[in-house]
């Protein structure tokens, strides 16, 4: 697997002092707190993934070439709720990710809930 770009892989490399691209390749070997660690940077990669994309339908919405209506503002308004969730999701993958590292250096770490997104009950009327 290559490796994999957020914004916390050099705090997670200089945690477990390897690569993120090493930490895959010996995933098998890993303690139970690395392994952790890893997880929770498999769960930031997808939410970063996530926003990524709703971004760029948001941006696709935006762009088209519609009349600007009611229904253009809805869907807007629909897209941009979808972000806002995987942004939270995000959020909260980042965290999560920087407690495993707090707990791999010995420290503990006051975790979060995380709720649900909303994402997934709702439909984008835009991205068709």
């Amino acid at each position: 697997m290559s490796a994999s770009l957020t914004r916390l892989d050099s705090r997670v490399e200089a945690a477990l002092g390897v690569s993120i691209a090493a930490l895959h390749a010996q995933e098998a070997r890993l303690t139970a707190v690395a392994a952790r660690v890893l997880d929770a940077h498999r769960a930031l990669t997808k939410a970063e993934t996530a926003v990524a994309f709703e971004r760029v339908r948001l941006l696709i919405c935006a762009d088209r070439q519609r009349r600007v209506d009611a229904d253009l503002l809805a869907d807007l308004t629909t897209q941009l709720e979808v972000l806002e969730d995987a942004a939270t999701a995000r959020d909260q993958a980042e965290a999560d990710l920087l407690a495993r590292i707090e707990e791999m250096r010995g420290r503990p770490a006051a975790s979060a809930t995380a709720e649900p997104s909303a994402a997934a009950a709702r439909t984008t009327a835009c991205v068709r």
